[in-house]
């Protein structure tokens, strides 16, 4: 009760007024509206206005909505945003003022708009923006990166920036700042993405052709975000074309696209529809061999959504998507199969020029499904997943010209099935039974405020405070341990163990069997050297309250996630930052430095499986984790040559000792480096255009390679042979490095695209196994596993 009143007390105290605020000369009113593109009608999102000489710089918000507080008289308006020339208007502003803003795309041809519009346009990376730490991708960006088998991927596009590190090349899934895969939270339209994989990984879920943008969070995370530890990938799918019926199309090497866009009836809204699909599966029968005829392989996703206007200030908003991967070996009894499902429901309304209100409902599904045959006569299935239903208010009020202030809440609830095992066909003369491991329930609550302050044209400041708390509820069983210590560390063997089973106890549907809760402060703070350099500084305390249980750097499909409860502490984190951004002839450039410190991290002990475990606490250890570094980013968006270099250098660590010991626990309890740490990573990213009609894209990476656990001696013992392995992660794969091409034809109405993966077939080590030669087992050699070589892509894309 004392901490609810706490928090209720600190989001409706009012923050103190400047003097410019509070004593104003002037009479003072709202313009208020949303920015939005001329030819198709759609908001902009990020869109930067500034008023007459940088009185006031604001930015829309990812509804396109933008309030200003502006004295009587004539204002200057100058809005910028990617891929748009710029619009210079003046306004005569002498009562409240709803304005829409509209801007014209830019056309690359024409290099001296280019030139003129793309200084200030990047809010992500404006000195003047209070925001630290953030990266927004366009699709037209992300379409200039050379793409793998022809499918621009905006996940893939994510790991090209500083701070940001792939796994696997065999996955999208992505480190950042060091942290575990899924410490980072993929939001889809403000849906949860559990998974967002395609092929095991290979390619992303999210088809680039009905996204607008993805907006990355690092560090300094708004108080809106919450429930993983280290970023949160915020897409949002474009609203259809307001003006007119418009569509594209497109057929690659591995799938085909098509989206269809257009205005409701009487232009009081837009649609759009998309869909994308695979065709392996259509050429796999005219195999000649008739074991390969009858299998299947594909996927597919789709997009949807519809908006309808609510007078001129308000909006009601449906988007879904619905994704779907299939693999199945019928000649060796084996299939598997994973997808995602996702709606939200939003209403969006602006009221009184000041208080734009949104309050949206979301609902997301992750299945995954393994059919095997377990006997000659018998087969089996097992199928897992989670859904998550969450309802959210959010509530911005623009106070006075300089100050904005952010509140809300949201419910979710999800339910957590880690798996069903049961026998498929005739199952009376089966030995198999069906076997599961029961449901878990989880209920979050959270409250956050934020508060947006500019105190003059040099001082930018930002506080939030989120709390959240965290139910594990019932129905569902509680177990009891020795000591209450599920894991256990056995100095004689030198490893961890679990613990002893006493007993257990049911518990009754709907009662709380662990509780969590705990405030999130977040900070951030500009100081603008010049009107093109400033200094920023950032703060923020995150919070997750489930984990994903894999023992792998690169999660799959089948990975079960795990809620926290009585034995699993929800993990923590502070981060601090420190940086300078600044722009010089068309470039900008930022630079940053962190260090974060994490409680209550996971590791799994060695030879676990959690594969139908039901308790899952016997298989991990929780412990501390740090990661620091240092991250540079340079990125030019004007002339023929536009791209950008990122390079990260970083080190990420953890520890786990054991309780009660001075030497106990993973690697005797000291500081090892995490299975994402990469000590140096660096991407360079171009686009040339060649002629009017030709652009030429490439890409190079180069990076450490990740952690790995070799063996350092091997004895022979009773007859055997056993190998002894050394610390934790203390050996690392070879030196990665890639390059990527590709070449684009524009016409007047489509392009053709040629893509080139891995130029010079340079083939990555994924992973390194040590093996004993057959003729000799007292020789061993290390072999290496790599994903792909040189891949070639070739797609086409018309409009209509």
């Amino acid at each position: 009760m004392k901490r609810s009143l706490l928090l209720f007390a600190f989001l409706t105290a009012a923050p103190p007024l400047s003097a410019q605020d509070s004593l104003p000369s002037t009479r003072h009113e709202r313009v208020a509206g949303y920015v939005r593109s001329v030819a198709s009608g759609e908001v902009l999102r990020g869109a930067v206005i500034r008023v007459d000489a940088d009185a006031q710089v604001r930015q829309t918000n990812e509804e396109g909505f933008y309030a200003l507080v502006l004295p009587a008289g004539t204002h200057r308006l100058r809005v910028r945003v990617i891929g748009y020339a710029p619009l210079d208007t003046n306004i005569v502003v002498n009562a409240r003022l709803d304005l829409t803003l509209r801007l014209r795309a830019l056309e690359t041809v024409l290099q001296a708009v280019q030139v003129q519009a793309k200084r200030e346009e990047r809010a992500d990376l404006d000195p003047a923006a209070p925001q630290m730490s953030v990266v927004r991708i366009d699709m037209t960006a992300a379409k200039a990166v050379p793409p793998v088998l022809g499918e621009v991927d905006p996940l893939r596009t994510l790991t090209l920036l500083p701070g940001v590190a792939t796994t696997s090349d065999a996955s999208n899934a992505f480190s950042v700042r060091g942290g575990s895969t899924d410490q980072n939270l993929i939001l889809l339209d403000e849906s949860t993405i559990y998974n967002p994989s395609h092929i095991l990984g290979f390619l992303s879920t999210f088809n680039a052709d009905a996204i607008d943008n993805v907006t990355l969070y690092k560090g300094g995370i708004p108080a809106r975000f919450g429930g993983r530890l280290s970023s949160v990938v915020d897409i949002r799918q474009r609203d259809g074309n307001r003006e007119e019926f418009a569509g594209t199309a497109s057929i690659g090497l591995l799938s085909s696209k098509l989206l269809v866009e257009g205005p409701v009836p009487g232009k009081r809204g837009s649609y759009m529809l998309a869909a994308r699909r695979s065709y392996a599966d259509a050429f796999i029968p005219l195999a000649s061999d008739t074991t390969i005829r009858d299998n299947r392989a594909y996927f597919y996703d789709l997009n949807a959504k519809a908006q309808v206007n609510i007078g001129s200030t308000g909006a009601v908003i449906a988007s879904g998507f619905m994704g779907r991967d299939l693999f199945a070996l019928p000649s060796a009894g084996f299939g598997a199969g994973w997808g995602n499902r996702a709606t939200a429901l939003r209403w969006n309304q602006a009221v009184g020029g000041r208080l734009f209100s949104k309050i949206s409902g979301t609902w997301s599904d992750y299945d995954y499904k393994l059919g095997f045959r377990a006997e000659p006569d018998d087969s089996a299935s097992w199928v897992a997943g989670i859904v998550s239903a969450e309802l959210r208010i959010d509530e911005t009020w623009q106070m006075t010209a300089n100050q904005r202030l952010s509140v809300g809440g949201e419910f979710s609830r999800n339910l957590f099935r880690p798996g069903r095992l049961s026998p498929v066909g005739d199952t009376a003369g089966s030995s198999l039974r069906t076997r599961e491991v029961e449901r878990r329930i989880g209920i979050t609550r959270a409250a956050f405020m934020n508060w947006e302050m500019d105190v003059g044209t040099r001082l930018g400041l930002q506080a939030g405070l989120r709390y959240a708390d965290f139910a594990r509820v019932g129905e569902g069983t509680l177990y009891r341990y020795a000591n209450e210590a599920p894991v256990v560390w056995n100095a004689a063997l030198d490893r961890y163990e679990p613990g002893v089973l006493v007993d257990s106890s049911r518990v009754s549907r709907g009662t709380r069997m662990a509780y969590f809760d705990g405030f999130e402060p977040r900070a951030t703070a500009r100081f603008s050297l010049t009107p093109r350099h400033s200094l920023k500084a950032s703060y923020a305390r995150t919070q997750q309250f489930l984990q994903l249980a894999s023992n792998t750097n690169s999660p799959t499909p089948l990975d079960v996630w795990e809620p926290a409860g009585p034995f699993i502490r929800p993990q923590v984190a502070d981060q601090y930052a420190f940086g300078w951004t600044g722009q010089y002839r068309g470039v900008e450039f930022t630079a940053e430095t962190y260090f974060r410190r994490a409680e209550n991290v996971v590791d799994y002990i060695s030879g676990v499986d959690v594969f139908l475990n039901p308790r899952l606490e016997t298989m991990l250890v929780q412990g501390e984790g740090r990661a620091y570094g240092l991250e540079l980013f340079a990125r030019r968006a004007e002339g023929r040559f536009t791209g950008w270099a990122s390079y990260t250098l970083a080190r990420a660590e953890q520890r786990f000792p054991a309780a009660g010991t001075t030497n106990g626990g993973i690697s005797g309890g000291r500081w090892y480096v995490s299975p994402f740490d990469k000590t140096h990573n660096l991407s360079l990213v171009g686009s040339w255009l060649w002629t009017p009609k030709w652009r030429v894209g490439s890409t190079f990476m180069l990076a450490s390679g990740l952690p790995a656990t070799l063996p350092r001696a091997r004895y022979w013992v009773d007859g055997f042979l056993v190998a002894e392995y050394g610390d934790r992660n203390s050996s690392r794969l070879p030196l990665y490095h890639r390059l990527d091409l590709s070449l684009t034809r524009q016409f007047r109405r489509s392009e053709l695209q040629f893509g080139l993966v891995n130029a010079y077939n340079r083939f990555n080590a994924q992973s390194l196994r040590v093996e004993q030669r057959n003729d000799n087992p007292l020789v061993a050699d290390a072999v290496q596993t790599s994903i792909f070589g040189i891949i070639p892509s070739l797609n086409y894309a018309f409009r209509f």
